[in-house]
């Protein structure tokens, strides 16, 4: 039974308190230091900043995880958490760790979410907003941006920490680098593929080996994650002095590769019949309402595919339990933080939607993500919103790292100690600013228009680029089925829009302020008889007018990039 560590509940918090919120958060974006202004995206590297105000600065919460040395870190592609769930070895781990409930990416897409983790910083700061250079990403866009200047690996090295790094680093990696063999900065050990696409498979690629290039056949032993697996494991037996691992997988991603040895797994499996499952939205924007049910034949190949999605995460699983093997071999084990989750989620069936992601819903952008080692608490799960962006500051505290002062997330540290239940922020972003493109892994001919999305315990509320909105009552619609934006009281939904415009404009110091923002618990509304009458409540909102339209970003902000052929 798992035991849950709430967030002090901020319900009846008074207008006062409120403005005073909304008042910091406009002060500190118009007044906005150098370091924050670097965090749009031409940051000084090397820049280096101290703890976040109001936040426990180095060693403080670090202390009860005084005996962690060393971090590891297992990043699946495309692992959702229903999958997660369906694995047996994976489900299990969640009684020897700590799990994140409301864990957030910051944009349901590969290279963006990387970026976030590797920055600290959510899409609109750090700009790389898809997987292709053509549409504003993938690796070109985060080189010619300079991002790998000042970046957790660097800061790691800095620091003194081994770093390695072992599997899919950004998409198209390496086209826009000086070479086919480039490392980038900051990463002691680098394996991973420069095969494009083709490492998907996990047959007949390239490895670049700490700049070195090895092929691969199509014999059981090239098994991509297999040969991975052994890369990261090969860098734990050989570290001498305090070390960061990330292990990043191509599985469960499209095609699915399976090893052999679980073929014959699985075999029973169907696509999690939840209330969503082939149900159609109510009150859905014009995007997802032209999708119709899914007939027979259609969801017997969803279960299908969804089966070989769960023999492909087994291979997740082979590489945790090989990870801790070798921990225990070389004596690292109760050293160790080992933190299992994914790059972004993904659906099949669920509202009418075949196969995919892109979308602001549960299944695309909450993602597992599970803490086990040294200082956790086993069995026992966090509720408070939690996002990608927070991964940086809690690996660069455990290790006693410096970071720059423009990070736009928050240490986990303080919700990771079973004694300490801080006050913390109240939402968390997710945002999609890019379309995708022909020759992208991800590739959609169909995809929700570009959106900003906020997402908190209560409520899931959706403007897009079109105009239309949504809101979903989490509380009362899990499975976020209804769209209630046009029946809930003119008050909350304005007081979520005002979040929504300060977290998607914010940067650095302001991004904890605007994730901190009260809003409404979801509750019976009743229309004001007269909309002139004195008595009635203001809306608790930012200076923003509510019909303000969403910030934009230009997917060729920044340096001048040279397009390439499409690359994953």
């Amino acid at each position: 039974m798992q035991l849950s560590r709430r967030h002090l509940s901020v319900v009846g918090a008074s207008v006062g308190t409120a403005v005073v919120i909304v008042a910091l958060f406009v002060a500190m974006s118009l007044g906005l230091t150098n370091a924050a202004l670097g965090a749009t995206g031409d940051p000084s590297p090397g820049a280096s900043g101290t703890a976040f105000p109001g936040e426990l600065g180095p060693g403080v919460s670090a202390g009860h995880f005084a005996q962690v040395h060393n971090v590891v870190l297992l990043l699946a592609d495309d692992l959702d958490a229903a999958a997660f769930a369906q694995v047996p070895r994976l489900q299990a781990l969640r009684s020897q760790g700590t799990y994140l409930t409301n864990f957030v990416v910051t944009d349901s897409l590969c290279c963006p979410s990387r970026t976030s983790l590797f920055r600290g910083q959510y899409v609109h700061n750090h700009k790389v907003v898809s997987n292709v250079v053509q549409s504003g990403g993938g690796f070109g866009t985060f080189y010619a941006r300079r991002l790998q200047q000042d970046c957790l690996p660097t800061w790691l090295k800095a620091a003194g920490i081994k770093t390695g790094f072992v599997g899919k680093y950004l998409n198209g990696y390496p086209t826009g680098a000086p070479s086919k063999n480039y490392v980038p900065p900051g990463w002691a050990d680098f394996v991973s593929p420069t095969s494009g696409n083709q490492a998907y498979s996990a047959y007949n690629y390239t490895l670049n080996i700490n700049g070195t290039s090895k092929k691969y056949g199509n014999s059981p032993a090239d098994f991509l994650n297999d040969v991975l697996t052994k890369q990261a494991t090969n860098f734990i037996a050989g570290a001498r002095r305090p070390f960061f691992l990330e292990l990043a997988t191509y599985n469960p991603h499209t095609p699915f590769p399976v090893a052999p040895r679980h073929a014959t797994s699985h075999l029973g499996a169907q696509v999690p019949r939840v209330p969503s499952f082939n149900v159609a939205t109510t009150n859905p924007p014009t995007w997802l309402a032209r999708f119709g049910p899914i007939g027979p034949a259609r969801v017997a190949k969803l279960d299908a595919l969804w089966r070989r999605r769960l023999q492909s995460a087994e291979s997740v699983a082979d590489s945790y339990d090989a990870l801790v093997a070798t921990l225990r071999a070389t004596g690292h084990l109760n050293d160790t933080m080992i933190v299992i989750t994914g790059d972004n989620g993904y659906h099949a069936g669920t509202h009418q939607l075949t196969t995919g992601k892109l979308t602001p819903y549960r299944e695309d952008t909450v993602e597992p993500a599970l803490f086990l080692g040294p200082g956790i608490v086993a069995g026992t799960q966090v509720d408070q919103m939690t996002s990608m962006v927070d991964f940086a500051p809690t690996f660069a505290e455990l290790l006693h790292a410096q970071t720059p002062a423009w990070l736009d997330g928050r240490s986990l540290l303080p919700l990771l100690d079973g004694s300490v239940n801080p006050p913390w922020r109240t939402a968390v972003l997710s945002e999609n600013l890019s379309r995708t493109q022909p020759g992208d892994p991800d590739y959609s001919a169909i995809e929700a228009p570009v959106f900003h999305s906020l997402r908190s315990q209560d409520w899931l509320y959706v403007e897009y680029a079109d105009g239309e909105r949504e809101l979903y009552d989490l509380r009362n619609d899990p499975f976020e089925m209804h769209n209630v934006v046009d029946s809930t009281d003119p008050q909350t939904v304005a007081e979520l829009h005002a979040q929504l415009i300060a977290l998607s404009a914010c940067a650095g110091d302001s991004c904890r302020v605007a994730d901190s923002m009260i809003v409404n618990p979801p509750g019976p509304y009743t229309p004001n008889p007269s909309a002139s009458d004195s008595t009635s409540p203001t809306p608790v909102v930012s200076p923003v007018a509510t019909s303000s339209p969403m910030p934009t970003v230009s997917p060729t902000a920044g340096p001048t990039l040279t397009a390439t052929s499409p690359v994953g």
